[in-house]
């Protein structure tokens, strides 16, 4: 049976996936090759606090909207982990929606690192966005596996977010407190592990769905990367 250190997986977690490029080992003792995500920002910022795991893309007991939130810990992961909700805001085809949306998203970027649960996510991104879509196979692995991480508190700043008829683009800016990543039996899985970063850029892209209400994002990279 294998774990988490077992596969190469990017671990894509918020800014992280820039500074540490998080990376798991194949089974056969091949090394995982080094995988980036990148977003854009806009000008407006909001906190992400730590959540908790899930294992698959639908919600999992390690995340709530109700129940006493325990965060996760080096011999477990965390539990009652809030969902996150989506802002009204987040529900215009306009310049401040899309800002809005873009922020939703890092929050259920966050969510899905610390719970595994990649509902929400899946329910903001476009099957298209690689980005998103890897995040979502890597950290529905992990924690199915039996894996789980100690998120740190992220922050977004949007410094840009245009919108036109065909949909929006956006910058923006993310920092991320240190974070850890453990395997099923509690070893830290050291290069899987953050030191957190600092003012990280990213672009992306976003469409929006007039029949459902909702930014979903197309497209996703870090600037330099």
């Amino acid at each position: 049976m294998t774990d988490p250190v077992n596969r190469p997986v990017r671990l894509a977690g918020l800014a992280g996936v820039v500074a540490v490029g998080l990376v798991l080992a194949g089974c056969s003792g091949d090394g995982g090759e080094e995988q980036s995500a990148s977003a854009a920002p806009s000008a407006s910022s909001v906190s992400s606090e730590p959540a908790s795991p899930e294992g698959s893309s639908s919600a999992s007991p390690s995340s709530s909207a109700s129940g006493s939130y325990e965060p996760a810990t080096e011999t477990s992961p965390a539990k009652n982990v809030p969902v996150p909700e989506t802002p009204e805001a987040a529900k215009q085809p306009t310049q401040e929606g899309l800002e809005a949306a873009v922020e939703y998203w890092w929050e259920t970027e966050h969510f899905l690192k610390a719970t595994g649960d990649s509902s929400p996510m899946g329910d903001v991104s476009n099957d298209d966005c690689i980005a998103c879509q890897d995040l979502i196979e890597d950290w529905t692995w992990v924690y199915g596996e039996g894996g789980w991480a100690m998120v740190g508190a992220a922050d977004i700043d949007v410094r840009v977010a245009s919108v036109d008829d065909v949909g929006g683009t956006f910058i923006f800016f993310t920092s991320e407190e240190p974070g850890e990543v453990f395997q099923p039996d509690g070893t830290r899985v050291e290069d899987a592990s953050s030191t957190g970063s600092k003012d990280i850029p990213w672009t992306g892209s976003a469409t929006f769905d007039e029949e459902s209400e909702v930014w979903r994002i197309d497209e996703l990279s870090v600037e330099g990367s």
